[in-house]
């Protein structure tokens, strides 16, 4: 008893360093977010802010870090709708129609393995003559022809497990393809287009590299807004812990409930096995 005691309390003790370390950068960004300029640079430093205050936020927002968020929220979540209009069809097409381990899988997943270097230049120079260059138009063309095979890929694999039976049992009861997908396929893969569409947001709100060569000064992505706190003025710790903070929340929650959706759909591919 004593045995299993110290062992639990020992698991216990070492996820709970473990969860420090992982978190530490994150509560030393916010930490920082609320300290003054002249305390970020307190010999010996502080670790809790003396004087707290609210400014960074303020001035990081007015000076480049509000449009960036903005800018970052249209181009991810345009891009990310259109994903999953475009791939729930093909997903189905390839769930139904090609085998799960086939080699259109593997090449329609390929395409998400490139390194995004491989084609910037020819987006680039393809937008200079389209007149795509600096828009959100362009931004989200890119971030769609990035997300989309993951997109496919995801949707297929939740869709393989809806049995072909309900499908059946639609079409017997006068179903047309309409009702099939509102009333069948859409409800049952629901977490699968949830889980897709988050991780097509959070990869689109990351990028850095296209909106880097892609974008110049009427579209600013947060990454790229981020980098700007460094290139082109003295770099405010405080004003960046506190976009960091701000742009990190959604990502935070994002990823917290795409947790969730993963442990539900494999609960419920475990229990149809």
């Amino acid at each position: 008893m004593n045995r299993s005691l110290g062992l639990t309390v020992l698991r216990h003790l070492t996820l709970i360093v473990l969860l420090l370390a992982v978190l530490s950068p994150l509560l030393w960004l916010l930490l920082t977010a609320f300290k003054p300029y002249e305390e970020l640079f307190n010999s010996p430093p502080t670790v809790m802010p003396i004087n707290g205050t609210l400014v960074n936020f303020t001035e990081g927002w007015a000076i480049g870090g509000g449009k960036g968020i903005m800018d970052s929220l249209i181009v991810s979540s345009v891009s990310t709708v259109i994903c999953l209009i475009l791939g729930f069809p093909a997903a189905y097409a390839l769930a139904r129609r090609f085998p799960p381990h086939g080699q259109l899988s593997f090449t329609i997943l390929s395409l998400r393995m490139m390194p995004p270097i491989v084609p910037v230049i020819g987006f680039y120079l393809l937008y200079q003559e389209l007149s795509l260059f600096d828009t959100y138009t362009g931004l989200i063309i890119v971030y769609t022809f990035m997300n989309l095979p993951l997109v496919i890929w995801l949707l297929a694999e939740f869709m393989r497990q809806i049995p072909k039976s309900y499908e059946e049992a639609a079409r017997v009861d006068g179903a047309g393809w309409f009702q099939l997908f509102r009333d069948v396929l859409l409800p049952l893969s629901l977490p699968g287009v949830m889980t897709a569409g988050i991780l097509a947001m959070i990869f689109a709100w990351n990028e850095f590299l296209f909106s880097l060569v892609l974008t110049g000064d009427a579209v600013i992505t947060l990454p790229k807004a981020l980098a700007s706190f460094f290139l082109f003025q003295q770099p405010n710790w405080g004003q960046l812990g506190a976009i960091g903070i701000v742009a990190f929340g959604p990502l935070l929650l994002l990823s917290y409930y795409m947790q969730k959706l993963l442990i539900r759909s494999f609960s419920i591919e475990l229990g149809g096995r």
